[in-house]
């Protein structure tokens, strides 16, 4: 059997939208990954061929007449079929309901035809055999319903293609690489989840395993949004996803290691202070990993939770995005989502906060805020204190006429004595509405992909996203 799937079963499926072929189960022999999400309302041309000499079934598919995509296998189907067999469609849709139309098929055999009496035999089972596939369907259909409605979490389906798949680990070969997931090995703990660095011994490689707590009743639902989120992007500065792990009650997201940690461990821990130049350069990867979010997929990923902690580096300090627990995707046809008011006080946008939408807009504030960080070296909110908000400061301090007095002390001065090498910012940047804060593309940071010398103009370039005047507090 070949099949389409668009709808992940965790417990057979692998965990992404895929094209299969199956032999006398549920689970395929070979898949390879397809891209439906990406072609909706599209044709998709599909063309299954099967050599009786070399043993090899064959799949080949294309969208509106591009590139063919292939999938083969060896297998003497004389062995698994029976004499008679019928050729046709089934269908069944799982949590979500889809609508898919076949709008032409044909089928050719250089095989002699069958007698009259074999085709009137043909005529009577295959209706009967769909007749019960239907059923079947059907009742798979109200047992996924029946776990939802007694408070069972469907796994969602992982909807993008990428280039490389994501290794299913199991629990054993995780806890292993981790030793036993000790504290020693611990990186760090968020809301959700703490993460451990571990070394994969057959493929020499160390890695960053997130373990979700298990005990939260949210663990299953921020396991499956994470995964279906990152395993359809692919950037150089998001943090690569390397595989997964669902075993023993556990919730388990492999990731690539990054050497050199968090961002807001350099800026206000132990780690060694940057140089203007990284700081730059890891404002420029933020915002080119927002833009490919925001601009570049067919549904936007809104991530919701920008702040320094979850802006990752690795060797050659490189900007990697992490941590999208709490990410939504969102079609184009929508500009917001109205949901739980999720993220971290001090980057959360006051209309986000407020109202409960969240936006594009709403991700630029906290990359604003992430900015003013990278700029001044200083925590954007401190909870528990009284504690001027960072982009109040920094817009009091511009009032003053002593933007420059926001820089970081330990970036030296040196600076000073360059020439300025950045645009202007328009005024109406700092005081015009939330629809006047300007997209990742638009921020002159991605065409200077240069250091300029930290002065207004800087400032100017890495607050707008906040735009500081016209708002009042983020939580």
């Amino acid at each position: 059997m070949v099949e389409f799937d668009t709808y992940v079963n965790w417990e057979f499926d692998p965990p992404v939208h895929h094209i299969g072929i199956n032999q006398n189960s549920l689970s395929s022999l070979i898949y390879a990954r397809w891209d439906p999400g990406s072609h909706s309302g599209k044709a998709v041309n599909v063309n299954v061929t099967y050599n009786s000499v070399s043993k090899n079934l064959s799949v080949f598919w294309s969208f509106d007449g591009k590139a063919h995509h292939s999938l083969s296998y060896l297998v003497d189907l004389a062995r698994v079929l029976p004499e008679f067999a019928a050729i046709g469609f089934s269908a069944s849709f799982g949590r979500d309901p889809e609508r898919h139309s076949v709008n032409s098929w044909e089928f050719t055999s250089d095989l002699d035809d069958v007698d009259e009496p074999r085709r009137l035999w043909i005529l009577v089972v295959v209706p009967t055999a769909c007749f019960l596939l239907v059923i079947y369907a059907r009742s798979c259909f109200l047992a996924v319903k029946r776990r939802e409605k007694n408070g069972y979490i469907a796994l969602t389906d992982i909807d993008k293609e990428i280039g490389a798949l994501p290794t299913k680990f199991t629990y054993q070969e995780l806890l292993a690489a981790t030793n036993g997931f000790t504290d020693d090995r611990r990186l760090g703990r968020g809301g959700s989840a703490q993460v451990y660095k571990g070394f994969l011994s057959h493929s020499n490689r160390l890695v960053a395993v997130k373990r979700i707590f298990a005990e939260s009743r949210h663990s299953e639902k921020v396991f499956v949004n994470e995964v279906k989120i990152i395993s359809r992007t692919i950037h150089r500065n998001l943090v690569p996803f390397v595989g997964w792990c669902q075993e023993e009650g556990e919730f388990l997201l492999v990731y690539e290691y990054m050497p050199n940690g968090s961002l807001d461990h350099h800026l206000f821990g132990p780690r060694r202070s940057l140089p203007w130049a990284v700081r730059y350069g890891v404002a420029l990867g933020l915002a080119s990993a927002l833009n490919y979010l925001h601009e570049e997929l067919e549904q936007w990923v809104l991530h919701r939770d920008i702040k320094a902690a979850n802006v990752l580096l690795d060797t050659n300090f490189t900007t990697k995005l992490g941590d999208f627990g709490v990410a939504k995707l969102i079609d184009p046809q929508f500009r917001s989502q109205t949901t739980d008011v999720v993220g971290t006080c001090g980057y959360l946008a006051p209309e986000y906060f407020i109202s409960g939408k969240a936006t594009k807009e709403s991700d630029m504030f906290s990359f604003g805020v992430v900015a003013l960080e990278i700029a001044c070296g200083r925590r954007g909110y401190k909870d528990g204190e009284v504690w001027v908000a960072l982009h109040k400061w920094v817009w009091e301090l511009y009032l003053a006429a002593n933007i420059l007095g926001a820089a970081d002390e330990a970036l030296g001065s040196g600076f000073l004595q360059l020439e300025d090498s950045v645009p202007e910012l328009p005024h109406d940047a700092f005081n015009g509405p939330v629809s006047h804060r300007p997209s990742a593309s638009q921020l002159g940071i991605l065409e200077s992909p240069s250091a300029p010398p930290i002065q207004e103009s800087v400032f100017r370039k890495l607050d707008k996203s906040c735009l500081l005047k016209s708002y009042g507090n983020t939580c």
